[in-house]
This record gives structure tokens, sequence and C-alpha cells, in this order.
């Protein structure tokens, strides 16, 4: 019994410290231990809840990702109290007029407080003796979904508050996702040919209504406490002593947020975040002003739907209405068709606006949009420009995809399940500037001395119009670029020689096929050995290789497709390129049938060089850290795969020791 009591306090003692780290760096960014310190309590807590499952309690730290719940869907739940929305205004004046109402049958002078309304989706969070039980979302102010498991992945949401000084605790919150995190989703999912988010807010509320929780633990989301429904057992008189008691138990607090003597205050602070938005690390769309004290909040009421007591201000509309001139149809470097709007010159936001942006076809269908309807645009942030919605049909139907690529008139494709129309032809001319620089860089055919300026300059010369042509290329054709003399034009043409001798699994991702990375292209050329077992092998020999999905499969059929495609290769073919990938020397290494997962940066090896090593010893590598990972190789400044790899106890290797399991030591 007593060793029980004894074990019991080890984890408690484990889990106050880890809370009081996961305050100081998700709430206060000042943390005070290191990762790697941080990690081994971390590890510590799992290995005694691990070994004493009795013990484990949902509001202790490893449980914040479940790896059970998944919803079909969010059950309905009633708030205790209801979460009202707020009266907007959209100008000084009507903050002004809105003072004056408050004040009528009041015979004191009013303190206010005003915080920026994030751009995200409120939340409700609640706690019963000082652990987090339930969340949910707004709703319709009465009834909201619940999504605990969701809201429990949020770093900076405690599980424990620090302090606990209410039976029962009520706080409400807005969730959302910062800017750069924002960015970082949007080029992952297109990454992975999915659409993206249309903004911050959408990216938030579509993260949190995930069905798995994990999937919201991966999307970085955050959350900024704003009011709350009920508090029992604490005596608070201010809204603002509300936000010091937020911050002492363990909530994360907005830094601009002003409390003011009088609505002139008020006022110069609203311009001030106005102007300012742009600085901040969230988007915001105005700011909330509150009367600071409780009990005048009392005396001023509620009318049915808000709180007489405050004030939404919405900063001006970076909309405004245009007309859509044409769209001009672009292909990027791996032959996505990307539609852009030039419009009828219009003033937003102190700009002059004439172009914006598409996306793609499908939110051309979705708009129902076509050339010469008036549009309304929208500006955030330095973000580019976008059509929002038709404000006035004056055409036909909407801009339909078109048949052929507008810079070849090669065949395009758009892949099941994907919004993207494709030019698959690597020659194509909008594409081949970029397609080139790729073909000769270090990572495919390595072709030292080849960069962005001698490529350009070919290509003015008219010397290059497919990658056949590079090794067609002559000492006098080099000796026409700038600063070239007889020693840079022979090395060059040393280098274009000596790159002929690239492994099939360099010229596969040379060719710039779409999804498939240099990983891919190792795995491709293992299996198929020659560029005409690859060309030829159909779509079930393709879906049968390991870690090569659908989408990378129809791709590859894609390119393939393309007569012009299959005439470049034929022709490298006939220049002396090789196109076969060597046998592996992997009989006796302890990397066989391995799978490693590199993260943080290696001191004597680039990410490449590792990788490379793994692969040439039979190994394989993963960008995600699973309970199939063998291995998780660990440099400076890990992420978050070195802490998966601590929770699932999957085996960590330093630097060192991954240099000694490679030499067999």
């Amino acid at each position: 019994m007593e060793q029980s009591n004894s074990i019991e306090k080890q984890i408690e003692d484990l889990r106050n410290q880890i809370r009081h780290h996961d305050y100081l760096y998700y709430c206060l960014d000042n943390p005070e231990i290191s990762d790697f310190e941080y990690d081994k309590l971390f590890k510590q807590l799992q290995k005694l809840e691990n070994d004493n499952p009795l013990f484990i309690t949902p509001d202790s730290p490893t449980q914040r990702v479940s790896g059970s719940v998944v919803s079909s869907t969010f059950k309905q739940v009633k708030h205790n109290t209801p979460m009202l929305s707020l009266d907007n205004s959209y100008s000084v004046e009507d903050v002004f007029a809105w003072n004056e109402r408050i004040k009528k049958n009041l015979d004191t002078d009013i303190e206010f407080i005003v915080e920026p309304k994030i751009d995200g989706l409120s939340a409700s969070l609640t706690y019963i003796n000082g652990s987090f039980v339930s969340g949910a979302t707004r709703g319709d102010g009465e009834y909201g979904e619940d999504i605990t498991e969701n809201l429990k992945t949020i770093k900076n949401i405690p599980l424990k508050l620090l302090k606990n000084e209410s039976i029962l605790c009520e706080i409400r919150g807005e969730v959302y996702i910062n800017k750069k995190d924002f960015q970082q989703l949007n080029d992952n999912l297109l990454d992975g040919g999915i659409a993206k988010f249309a903004n911050p807010r959408n990216a938030a509320a579509g993260s949190l209504r995930q069905k798995n929780p994990k999937i919201t633990a991966e999307r970085k989301l955050s959350f900024y406490v704003h009011s709350f429904g009920q508090v029992q057992g604490i005596k608070l008189n201010k809204h603002s002593e509300f936000l010091d008691f937020c911050s002492k138990i363990g909530f994360p607090i907005q830094k601009d947020i002003k409390v003011c003597k009088n609505i002139k205050e008020v006022t110069d602070f609203l311009m001030y975040l106005q102007e300012n938005r742009d600085n901040l690390p969230y988007e915001i769309d105005g700011a909330v002003v509150k009367v600071n004290d409780y009990n005048l909040q009392k005396i001023i009421g509620y009318t049915n739907k808000s709180p007489k007591w405050a004030i939404a201000y919405k900063f001006p509309a970076r909309q405004a209405t245009t007309r859509l001139l044409s769209i001009e149809l672009q292909v990027g470097r791996t032959g996505v068709i990307t539609p852009k709007a030039t419009l009828s010159p219009v003033q937003l936001s102190g700009v002059t606006i004439s172009n914006a942006t598409l996306h793609n076809f499908d939110e051309i269908e979705r708009l129902n949009v076509n050339i010469g309807d008036d549009v309304i645009i929208e500006r955030a942030g330095e973000v580019i420009p976008k059509i929002i919605k038709v404000a006035k049909k004056n055409s036909d139907g909407y801009f339909l995809p078109p048949l052929r690529c507008p810079s070849c008139n090669s065949h395009i494709v758009k892949e099941e399940e994907d919004v993207y129309y494709i030019c698959v032809n690597p020659s194509c001319p909008a594409q081949f500037r970029r397609s080139l620089i790729h073909f000769v860089s270090r990572d495919a055919m390595n072709i030292d001395g080849f960069g962005e300026v001698v490529a350009d300059q070919l290509l003015k010369l008219n010397k290059i119009h497919t990658f056949a042509d590079i090794y067609k290329l002559t000492f006098d054709d080099l000796m026409l670029l700038d600063l070239f003399k007889e020693k840079k034009a022979n090395n060059l043409i040393q280098a274009i020689i000596d790159s002929k001798k690239q492994p099939l699994s360099k010229l596969i991702f040379a060719l710039g096929i779409r999804h498939i990375g240099d990983k891919s292209a190792k795995i491709l050329a293992d299996k198929f050995k020659s560029i005409d077992n690859f060309i030829s092998a159909k779509k079930e020999e393709l879906l049968s290789v390991n870690e090569i999905g659908p989408v990378l499969v129809q791709s590859i059929l894609d390119f393939f497709e393309n007569e012009q495609t299959l005439k470049m290769i034929e022709e490298l073919k006939s220049l002396g390129l090789n196109t076969t990938e060597p046998e592996r020397n992997s009989s006796f290494s302890p990397l066989v049938n391995k799978t490693f997962v590199l993260t943080g940066e290696l001191s004597t090896l680039t990410r490449k060089d590792a990788e490379n090593i793994i692969l040439s010893l039979g190994g394989k590598t993963t960008s995600s850290v699973s309970k199939k990972t063998d291995y998780v190789v660990v440099g400076e400044n890990p992420g978050s795969k070195y802490q998966k790899a601590i929770t699932l106890g999957i085996k960590i290797l330093n630097e060192r020791e991954f240099k000694d399991l490679v030499n067999g030591k």
C-alpha cells in the first residue's frame, strides 16, 4: 500500500512539473528547461503510467490525443448559460452612440476593456474540481457540438488547472490558427493534392471539427480566453480580474488588451488595432469593447440576443465590387493550370487592385463566375486578392476549364479526387524553365555549374527546348554565355557528360513527374530497374509497389501517356544516358527492411545524405512516426516526431548512434 501511494505521488509530481512547463512554453513563451529535459520528464511519466495503468487519469499530459476516439458525428450539448452573440458597430460614431445609450441610467464613470476580435471559432470549456471534462462549439448559442477530444489536443488548453480555486469553471474563448501555421497547413495540403483552406477561420473550424482527433492535433491550433459561462467559488468584480485569474490558472491571454478609462481611450485603441492588425501573428476582424465592471454589466443588462454592455467594432471591410474582365490561364512548374482574374481596377485598402486569384476550376464552378460578371473581391493582410462572390450575374454559366494546355496545346488531365487540371508535357514552354532547373539540380541529375543564370541564357538563345537538348550542347554554345571562358565551358561540358552516369532513380526524380519525390523515385527504380520496365508498368503493378499510392500511380500513367514525353526519353537513351538502377549491396546490413524517420538538424550529414545512406543499405525512410517505425534519428532542435517517438516507445538514435549502426558497431 505504501509503495502504491509512493508511485501515485511520483506520477502526480511529474504531472504538475509538466503542466508548469507547458504553461511557461505555450502560454508565456518563456520556457525554463530545454526540450530534452522536458522530454525526459514526459517519458518518465509515460513509463510510470504504462506500468501502473490504474493511476492514468483523463487530465494527465499524456492523454492529450486519444488513440481510440474517432467519431462519426458530434453529439449536441446544451450550454449551462447561453453563448450570446454581440451587436456590431462599423464606425467610431457607432461606438460613441453605444456609449451614450449605456450611460443614460448610470451616475458613475465607466471603465472599459478592449480585446482584439480573433477570426476563429468560439468554444466553451468546462472544468470540474480543476480537471477539463468537456468542451463544445458555440453552435446556435443555446446548443453546441461536443468536441471534447479535439479540444484536448490543443497544447495551450490546460487539461488540469494550475490552481484549483473553483469547483465549477466554464471558460469560453476562441480557437484559431496563427498566420504562419495557416500558410504551412495550406502548403502541406497542396503538396498532398488536397484543396487548401480559404482563410484562417475556415482552417480553424475545419480542423476543430475533424472526426479524428489525431488530425486536429496535427493542425497547430491555439486558444485564447475571452469570457466565461460560470465560475463558482471565487469572487470576481471586473473582466480584467477574470483575465488575470485565467492567466494564473493556466490559460493564455492576449497581449493586445487594454483597460480604458473613457470612451476616447477606447476609440484611440480601436484605431491603433486597426492600423496594426497586420503585425499580429493571427487574423483579427475587429475588436470587442466591454464594460469592465461586472456590477455595471448587470445594471446595463441584456437584449434577447446580446449583452447591452458589450459591442463588437468591425474593421472597415477589405472588400470591393468590380468587373471581371478576363480569365488568364497560367501553367506552373508541375504543370498545374491556375486561373487568374483580370479586373477593372478598383481601390481596396489603399491599393489599386487589377488582378485576383480564382484558386482552381472547382472554385470557379462554386462561385458560378464568368467573364463579364460583377464580383466582390477581398484582400486580407498581404494575401493576394481573391474573388469571394458574384455581385451581379452578367454572363451565362461559369468559366469552363480548358481541354488543352494554353501553352503547348497538349492534352491535360485531372486526377481523381483532385481539384487541379495538369499539363503533363515536361517540355511545355510555360513550365519548362523551372523544370529545367529542377532537372539539373544536385538531387536530380547533379550537373554542377548549370544554375539558373546559365539556364536563363540558354533559353534566351533558344539552345534548349527539351531535357535532351542539354546533352547536345557544344563548347561553342557555352562560349556564347556571359562570363564563360574556355575552362568554365569545358568544366560544364564534363559535368553534363558525367551526369549521364546517374542511376535511374535520379533520372526519374529529374523528370519532374507530379507527386514523385526523390524517395518515391528510389522506390520505383529499385522495383523496375530500367526505364523501359517503368514506362511499360501497368496500373496494378504500380499499385503493388510499397508506399506508392493511387494518386502517385495515376500521375505516372498520365505522364507516360504523353507522346512528346516518350519521344524525349527515347532521345535521352540515344544520347547515352544510363537508364538502369544498380543492385544495392545490402545483404548483411543491419538496416535491411528497417524503417527510419529523421528529425532535427544533423551536424555532420545533411538530411538527404542520411536518407541516401539508409536507402543504399536496404532500409526505408518515412516522414511520419508510427508503430511500424523501427528507428527515429534525432538531431538538434527535433520537432513533434521526437515527442511522438517517445510516446510510442520507438528506438531513438542520436547522430553518433546512427553512424555506429550504419557501420555495424
